[in-house]
């Protein structure tokens, strides 16, 4: 029976912040997993590795792009693995990689069903301001802003025209 899934253990996933260590990740999996399924044999658990999530975006120009994106969330760009290669830390969430397509796989742009979705504490008035602050980056308006139940929101088309929903709400 060894590697296989005890009874009633249908997996755990665990989201921790990204500074914590391998081996605080693991154990703190463990416990998870043994408070959700008590286990006869906890040697049927192996360690897991440390999860990263990130937003991949395409890029015709990465750097610049990876500029307008940092401006907007006042964080600082950084090369990545190589010069067709650029990062942006999210705040809370991860990173946002921006990278060139090989010519031998290019994606065209163009706005498709993912978009990236900034948000910040604030109402219409805050909206307004991050609005014409990335139309003065190079953003296009997509569609005009919109009070929803959920907050404050606006529709743009970021320089290179993948979309962008910026949304600001009281919480």
């Amino acid at each position: 029976m060894k590697g296989a899934t005890p009874r009633g253990f249908a997996g755990v996933v665990c989201i921790l912040p990204y500074s914590v260590s391998a081996q605080a990740f693991s154990a703190h999996c463990l416990v998870v997993a043994s408070l959700v399924s008590p286990l006869s044999d906890p040697a049927l658990l192996h360690p897991i590795e440390p999860l990263a999530a990130a937003l991949v975006l395409a890029a015709d120009d990465p750097e610049a792009l990876a500029a307008f994106y940092a401006a907007l969330v006042d964080a600082s760009p950084s090369p990545g693995f190589s010069t067709a290669h650029w990062r942006v830390p999210l705040p809370g969430m991860g990173w946002l990689e921006l990278y060139r397509p090989s010519r031998q796989r290019p994606l065209a742009p163009g706005r498709g069903r993912l978009a990236v979705c900034l948000k910040r504490q604030g109402d219409g008035e805050a909206l307004e301001l991050w609005m014409q602050q990335a139309l003065a980056l190079g953003a296009q308006r997509f569609e005009e802003p919109r009070q929803e139940s959920f907050g404050c929101e606006v529709w743009l088309l970021d320089p290179e025209g993948n979309g962008l929903l910026l949304l600001v709400s009281a919480a």
